[in-house]
Formats: C-alpha cells, structure tokens, sequence
C-alpha cells in the first residue's frame, strides 16, 4: 500500500506533455519593381543609340537639317524636315521654378554640329550663322526651280526640234541630288555628243551645250564638269586609254560652256574618272556609262558667311 501510495498504481504511466508543432508556411518575399526601372533604362538607351546611328548614315543634307532644328526649333515649321513645331520651345537649360539654369549661359545657346561622323557639343551659333543656313536652304530650292524651269525649256526645244536634235535632247537627263543639280549628258550607239573614240564635239551638241550656259551662267552657282567612259577600252598597250578620253571630253565641254555664257570662274573643277562611276553598274558597257556631267553646285552656309 505504501508504494502505491508513493507511486500511484504499479501499471500506470506518468503522463507527458502534448508539444503542438505549428509550421507557418510562406511564399517568397516581394522582389519589388527595381528590374523594370533597369528594363526601361536599357530599352531607352537602345533607342537612342539606334537614332544616332540613323543620323550617322544619313546625307550630309540631311544631317544639316537635323543640325539646324537643334540651333533653332521655333524656325522649322510645317512641312519641314520635322514636320510642325510649336513657336515656344521650352529651354532645357533653365529651371522654370527657380529661374536659373545649370547649364551654360542664354547667351551661349546649345547647338551640335556633325564632323566625321561624330555629333559633338559645340559653342555658340550667332543669328549670322543661322541665317547663312537660311540662305543656303533657300538657295537650294532656287537651283532645284531652275533645273525644273530647263527641264521644261529642253522639253520644249524637243518638239520642235530635227530627229538628230530630238536624239540629243532627249538624252539629257536632270537630277536633284544632295550636291545640287546634275546635269547629265548621256550617250548612245549613235554616238549623239562626241564623235566615237575621241574628244571632238559635234555640232548639235556644241548648240545645246551654249543653250545650257546660258542658263547655268545666270546662277550665282560653282560648276563641276565631269567625264565618265564605260568600261570598254582601247587596244592593249595603246598609249591613250579611257582616262585619257573622259578628261579630254570634260574639258571640251568646258571651252563651250565658258565661251557661251559661264561667267568668269564659274567652273571650279575638270575631272575625267574613265569607268570608275558608272552610272549603269550592272552593265558596265552599257552606253549610259558614256557621258559628261555638268553640276551645279549647292551654296555652302559658309560661302554666305564670306560674304557678309
């Protein structure tokens, strides 16, 4: 009796603790949006490396347009090369709240310039600069009437001309480039402008030839005059070769332009380039490849500028 009184019963079992385990299961925390800042970050950047490189390879004009809404935006309206721009620009430089900028002065407006294929950060643009870029635009639009206005006058030459004159003219063909007008005279298997092999002119070339500088000569205008071959040459071992023959025929052309109405110093540059551009690659001995070039050139900003 003692020990059951001391130890409870002899078959019984102390009784032990319930320990309730409770595993709290949670997803993964919140990672937050920190990667789509990055994201946008990365995909802005792409795009503008895109458009610089766009720019790069883009024409000199072209590049000088872009050049141009960066110096002044409020003077590119509609139709131009940016389409319509608003005639307030707010400046990048000032801070509209406090009214002072940290960047450079007003005085020294921001503008890019465009060397060698690299966009850099220049000085200052004075109202002289931009309005010789102003005339110089404006200058090119006079050249690109004026070879619409021959275009027409050789159009109507054309109907009323003999068949042999009708040949020629029909194969003078107009083209605006970025460098200004081109003014190309293309040969054919009737040989129309020089006679065959040589540098001689014939006479109803020599006539068209005066009708053009008539007209070239009343251009304010530099002149290049160029002679081109196709890739046909000369028996082996001739001392006389293509380049000989597109210098010699640039260089006729040029007597006739200078003696019927070019003003004096017009013609800057003779150039014979024999086949090295030609304008029918595909088919270098195509007659097309045969021909002079007469370019009227573009006015540079610059040569405003020299003249102010």
């Amino acid at each position: 009796m003692a020990e059951n009184e001391e130890g409870g019963s002899s078959s019984g079992k102390a009784e032990q603790p319930i320990i309730i385990k409770k595993i709290k299961k949670g997803g993964h925390g919140h990672h937050g949006g920190a990667w789509k800042v990055a994201y946008a970050d990365f995909m802005t950047a792409m795009m503008a490396f895109f458009i610089v490189m766009w720019i790069f390879a883009q024409s000199e004009e072209t590049k000088q347009a872009i050049a141009e809404f960066f110096n002044d935006p409020a003077s590119v309206t509609g139709g131009g090369f940016f389409g319509s721009i608003g005639s307030s620009p707010v400046s990048i430089f000032d801070n509209p709240a406090s009214g002072t900028g940290r960047g450079r002065d007003e005085s020294t407006p921001f503008t890019w310039s465009f060397t060698e294929g690299k966009a850099t950060d220049t000085t200052q643009i004075s109202a002289t600069h931009l309005q010789a870029i102003k005339d110089s635009v404006a200058a090119a639009e006079v050249v690109e009437r004026a070879g619409e206005e021959l275009r027409k006058y050789l159009q109507e030459l054309e109907r009323d001309a003999s068949l042999e004159m009708q040949n020629i003219l029909s194969s003078i063909k107009l083209e605006i480039t970025p460098d200004g007008l081109r003014i190309e005279l293309l040969e054919s298997h009737d040989n129309n402008f020089f006679e065959i092999g040589s540098a001689n002119l014939k006479p109803d070339a020599i006539a068209v030839l005066r009708q053009l500088a008539v007209r070239i000569g009343s251009l304010p205008n530099y002149v290049e005059v160029e002679g081109h071959t196709d890739s046909r040459g000369f028996a082996p071992g001739a001392s006389y070769t293509n380049w000989e023959l597109s210098a010699d025929r640039a260089n006729s052309a040029r007597k006739v332009l200078e003696n019927s109405g070019l003003w004096q110093g017009q013609i800057i540059s003779v150039s014979g380039f024999a086949d090295r551009r030609l304008r029918t690659p595909n088919n270098p001995f195509d007659f097309s490849n045969r021909r002079v070039s007469i370019i009227v050139k573009n006015l540079a900003a610059s040569e405003f500028i020299s003249k102010q």
